[in-house]
């Protein structure tokens, strides 16, 4: 039994990078500065395993897509505008809309997993080096069937 969550981070990274065409920038870290927005970070947030026989399991991984839309430079966030908050707002439905239905059909880790589950996300705000920017995480579940011998 072979797992590499690496190659399956790199599977969804490359996904989200040719599926997605408005994200500026993807990192396979919990990133903080970035060139542009929307951006995108993948990171593993742990695994289960379930044993269904001695000869069988099945591992899920979870992982974390965490989409980033900068709103505007302001000390706090009661002094966001309107309009700014709007605008990223709608960034936020088209993206997070898109990678849902992304998961939802995507099957291929190159044989490392048999399906996936991108599960609802969930919305807030994070205030990062370059302002206050509209955050969601979408938990994503890969997950692969074993035979153990």
């Amino acid at each position: 039994m072979n797992t590499n969550i690496s190659s399956l981070k790199a599977s969804i990274i490359d996904r989200l990078s040719t599926e997605i065409t408005t994200i500026q920038e993807t990192a396979n870290y919990d990133k903080t500065n970035f060139r542009g927005f929307p951006a995108v970070c993948v990171v593993c947030s742990g695994n289960e395993n379930d044993y269904y026989t001695t000869a069988e399991n099945q591992r899920a991984f979870g992982f974390i897509i965490r989409i980033y839309e900068q709103i505007e430079d302001v000390p706090e966030p009661d002094d966001l505008s309107d309009s700014a908050k709007e605008r990223a707002e709608k960034i936020m439905e088209r993206v997070v809309s898109q990678m849902l239905d992304v998961f939802d059909e995507f099957y291929e880790f190159g044989g490392n997993a048999d399906f996936c589950r991108a599960t609802p996300s969930a919305w807030g705000y994070a205030k990062l080096d370059c302002g206050w920017c509209r955050v969601a995480e979408i938990n994503l579940e890969v997950v692969k069937q074993y035979t153990i011998r």
